[in-house]
């Protein structure tokens, strides 16, 4: 394949792989009160021992504010194979960013997610696409939220529409401990949406997460996070290693992709830009307008 072939792939691929996450965008729920266990009398030996496990899961998450590696990554999506170099920066609670190099040479795309947009920028054709959550009709719709996907990529568990996790919310999420299983599911059903974590019973490590949406209009879309290769970042266990597949009807054409990030060296650096800026070379181009493009192929 030609260095023109690549980088065409590689462009349309971002763009797959942004309208994957947003067919499966998490929708905000209200989530009803639920007493705090400290007030309240009668609280039964197995509810507090689920809580203690939930609290051991959450409390897994890193404590660094950033997280900057070099990233071997691939994808699967459809007859498309690709393997490039590329770069992940992340600081919580602010920006996600995924960068593309080709040959190891010249960055060919990024993907950046901030709290209040998803940024699509195509280097080789000097396009971009640029799209705030709460004024773009198909990113509302789903209800893409930056801190499900923060959660994804930081090996958190989350509950839609929020941030930091209460004890009242812990309290929802549905688990078995009486399992002899090496692994316990750990799950929250909110509106359409399903999510499953499964965690390591020993440790409380969140190894894999579901994401399942099913509504009448969009059809269903799935997806999946593995994660492995844990190595310690500070005080606790990150994985250097995953993999993410989504499964969508969203899309004019059904959508099976398969992304893999195998990060190379993990530091917390803090010394880096927050937000990509672009000089007046690059074209905007509309989320309808990079839509047409994904389902042309």
């Amino acid at each position: 394949m030609n260095t023109t072939a690549i980088t065409k792939t590689i462009s349309v691929v971002l763009l797959s792989v942004a309208a994957m996450l947003v067919s499966c965008g998490t929708k905000k729920v209200v989530a009803d009160q639920v007493p705090d266990t400290k007030t309240v009398t009668g609280v039964t030996d197995s509810e507090q021992l689920k809580l203690n496990y939930m609290r051991r899961v959450y409390d897994n998450a890193v404590y660094t504010k950033n997280i900057v590696s070099n990233i071997d990554f691939s994808l699967n999506a459809g007859s498309k194979d690709i393997s490039v170099s590329g770069s992940l920066r992340m600081r919580k609670d602010d920006v996600i960013r995924i960068q593309l190099t080709a040959f190891g040479l010249m960055e060919v795309g990024r993907l950046e997610f901030t709290k209040d947009y998803v940024m699509i920028v195509d280097r080789i054709h000097k396009e971009y696409v640029k799209a705030d959550y709460n004024k773009v009709d198909f990113l509302k719709r789903n209800g893409l939220n930056f801190y499900s996907m923060q959660a994804l990529f930081w090996n958190m568990l989350f509950v839609p529409g929020a941030g930091n996790i209460t004890d009242d919310q812990l309290k929802k999420f549905a688990l078995d401990l009486a399992s002899s299983s090496a692994t316990v599911p750990v799950s929250l059903k909110q509106g359409n949406m399903n999510y499953v974590w499964q965690t390591e019973s020993k440790t409380g490590l969140i190894k894999q997460t579901d994401v399942t949406y099913s509504d009448k209009t969009n059809g269903t879309t799935k997806l999946s996070c593995k994660y492995d290769d844990f190595k310690a970042l500070g005080t606790k266990m990150y994985p250097n290693l995953l993999i993410l597949n989504g499964k969508t009807q969203a899309t004019q054409k059904p959508r099976d992709i398969t992304l893999t990030i195998k990060m190379k060296g993990v530091k917390t650096d803090s010394d880096w830009e927050t937000r990509t800026t672009l000089s007046g070379k690059y074209k905007e181009v509309s989320v309808e307008e990079a839509l047409e493009k994904i389902t042309s192929l």
